[in-house]
């Protein structure tokens, strides 16, 4: 067994199983092809586990990649340490099930807090599960969410179409406005993530008015959980 659990996330995480419950599970997402994620919006709310169609398909992840990015990640973080004294901050989740994150077999992707640019600490809950997660950070009229999945429930019908899915721009990101904010989708390590913003004044909130944040905090990702579990 190749544990795959990074000394950040130990520190990220090793308080919060001992925390006050502060929300509901994970919002009722239903899964999509893991090239096209649904966009999950402040309509939703907290419920039971994700819809589950008739056969998902668990992708395969990448996990020398994704320990190759956490040293790299790891030695950045030291030099930051000794060149500033301070390593880049990452978001403490306030509920108990964040520490269930030990069981996600999937890179967990979490922002640095300082490319929030927050002025309140914001609101940080967590809910792991094996096969996806739901990040959530609310704060100062913005909600952000990160969400990752190993399943794909479809495939593409034919070439064409699967190529227009993979589709993305030089980020290697495929980002969309919505009527409340940004949504930025990719993949990584064989896993899809959504990276969604949402304003409380869409409209009237900067943030939210063009993609320039989401590609902020889409590129302050870092790898912060996640194990393969026995044999990966």
């Amino acid at each position: 067994m190749r544990k795959f659990l990074t000394p950040m996330a130990l520190a990220l995480l090793a308080s919060s199983g001992t925390q006050a419950q502060t929300s509901a599970p994970p919002r009722d997402t239903t899964l999509q092809p893991v090239a096209q994620l649904s966009q999950p919006t402040l309509q939703r709310q907290p419920g039971a586990e994700p819809a589950s169609p008739e056969s998902p398909r668990t992708v395969a992840i990448d996990w020398d990649q994704a320990r190759a990015d956490a040293r790299r990640q790891a030695n950045i973080n030291a030099e930051t340490v000794t060149a500033a004294r301070l390593a880049p901050e990452l978001p403490r989740p306030s509920n108990r099930d964040a520490g269930q994150v030990a069981n996600t077999r999937l890179p967990v992707l979490v922002p640095n807090m300082a490319s929030l640019n927050a002025t309140q600490p914001p609101t940080v809950l967590l809910f792991p599960r094996p096969d996806f997660y739901t990040l959530s950070i609310t704060g100062d009229g913005l909600l952000i969410e990160v969400f990752g999945t190993r399943l794909a429930h479809a495939v593409a019908p034919d070439a064409i179409t699967a190529r227009q899915l993979r589709a993305t721009d030089p980020d290697d990101l495929r980002v969309s406005a919505t009527e409340y904010g940004q949504v930025a989708d990719f993949n990584r390590y064989g896993a899809a993530y959504t990276v969604t913003l949402e304003c409380d004044n869409p409209q009237g909130d900067p943030r939210c008015a063009d993609d320039v944040l989401v590609r902020h905090i889409t590129r302050s990702l870092v790898i912060a959980a996640g194990s393969p579990g026995e044999g990966g």
